[in-house]
């Protein structure tokens, strides 16, 4: 049970979402400065339009800054700035999802910071999926909040197997169905795919891989100019690489690396890949 628990609080960095927005045009420097990769800027343009959305956005930015862009010394103060950012974004209005959504991604984060006892301690994984739950509340057909909660299903099935299952509720077969909700709802979403295609890879089996090399082959088909899609791009050409060979040494190279457990060293031969999260397109 407690190796169970630290990967449970990780199923959330699989889904740093970019949600439906009505983005208002005072955000769209905001939205500039994010697609082409200048987070700290777009956080802060945001930010300075005091408003739910700016703040929601900004949150955004932080996770994306922390992610792709800060060294590991200050990764923790943009965990706290996105978490402040969204915590203001529901505070200036509840009823809107993303800053439910990325709340739960910046307590996901922070609990893999903090270790297992610590983070089920604190409350962040319970926390976190409270902020998940009425995403999907306030918007039944957002696409992110059901690929989050697909990446919760997957990440504690294969983790926790009969235990997972057992204790909460949770089946491969369910966060399959999850994200293919996700992608029914919005068809060109790399992330979502990337996110989706890079876990059913590294868990095995002939049809996973037939599904991940679909998911795989729409991505790289996919012309987005934005900094990241170029770069998620660049994964999902890898991984197709190795996918297409049957290599499944180097596909779970590749997947560890590309989710996140390289960031701490190299992974044991046979570990499980613990997610990180991509990050989607500006709306």
């Amino acid at each position: 049970m407690r190796a169970l628990v630290p990967l449970m609080l990780l199923w959330l960095v699989a889904a740093l979402p970019a949600p439906v927005m009505a983005m208002t045009g005072d955000l769209e420097p905001a939205a500039a400065a994010f697609d082409n990769g200048v987070f700290a800027r777009a956080a802060r343009l945001a930010r300075d339009l005091g408003t739910a959305e700016g703040d929601a956005f900004a949150a955004r930015a932080e996770l994306a800054r922390r992610e792709f862009i800060a060294v590991p010394a200050s990764r923790r103060a943009a965990l706290d700035k996105a978490a402040a950012d969204a915590r203001r974004a529901i505070a200036r209005d509840p009823e809107r999802p993303e800053g439910h959504l990325y709340l739960a991604v910046a307590l996901g984060l922070i609990a893999r910071g903090e270790g297992g006892l610590a983070a089920h301690l604190a409350g962040y994984g319970g926390e976190a999926r409270r902020h998940i739950d009425t995403a999907l509340q306030l918007e039944p057909e957002n696409p992110w909040a059901h690929a989050a909660l697909g990446g919760w299903h997957l990440e504690i099935a294969h983790t926790g197997g009969f235990v997972g299952a057992a204790l909460y509720g949770a089946g491969a077969a369910e966060g399959e169905a999850a994200y293919e909700h996700a992608l029914m709802l919005d068809p060109e979403n790399i992330s979502i795919a990337w996110q989706y295609a890079f876990q059913i890879a590294g868990m095995g089996g002939e049809a996973r891989r037939a599904r991940a090399r679909q998911l795989l082959a729409a991505i790289l088909e996919n012309p987005s100019p934005t900094a990241l899609d170029v770069l998620l791009r660049g994964h999902a050409a890898e991984l197709a690489a190795a996918v297409d060979n049957d290599d499944r040494a180097e596909i779970l190279r590749i997947v560890t690396l590309r989710l996140g457990r390289a960031e701490a060293g190299a992974a044991p031969s046979g570990s499980r890949v613990v997610p990180r999260p991509p990050i989607g397109r500006t709306r």
